[in-house]
């Protein structure tokens, strides 16, 4: 399965999951094992990709929030009116 399939951190972690299980089987042949691990370091990666990718997206639309504050957009209160 091509990396990119996995489009959630928790898709990746539930992958690491049965590798972790795999891995911890004493029946696995080593270069099995070896694979599992190679696969395991690629989907870290694919999960830091995805949680950067998270991270800069809040933070672009935390952005867009505070320049709409500045713009003296309305912004609507947790308690339920409104702001100018």
């Amino acid at each position: 399965m091509a990396l990119e399939s996995y489009e959630t951190f928790d898709a990746v972690k539930t992958r690491l999951d049965e590798i972790v299980d795999a891995v911890g089987s004493d029946e696995l042949p080593l270069d099995d094992a070896l694979s599992l691990y190679e696969e395991a370091v690629a989907l870290g990666l694919r999960a830091s990709n995805l949680l950067e990718t998270d991270i800069e997206e809040h933070r672009t639309r935390d952005e867009a929030c505070e320049a709409d504050d500045e713009a003296g957009e309305s912004v609507e209160d947790p308690a339920g009116g409104t702001e100018a």
